[in-house]
């Protein structure tokens, strides 16, 4: 990851692994077993450390660092 990224959790990297399969918050908290609101605060949690304005961007940065 570039240095002006912040590392990603477990749980983040989890969570932006299926917003890449185009899975929803709601599918994603329940592939998770967790609560919708969380996975909103770890989708925008996600978009803060990747310096992203939204999900989309967020999982196309995470792939393509990783590839870096």
């Amino acid at each position: 990851m570039p240095r002006d990224v912040k590392p990603l959790t477990d749980q983040e990297c989890k969570v932006i692994k299926l917003i890449a399969q185009g899975k929803t918050n709601r599918e994603i908290a329940y592939d998770m077993g967790l609560a919708s609101s969380t996975v909103k605060h770890y989708v925008r949690s996600i978009c803060q450390k990747l310096r992203v304005p939204n999900r989309t961007a967020a999982a196309i940065r995470y792939y393509r660092d990783l590839d870096a």
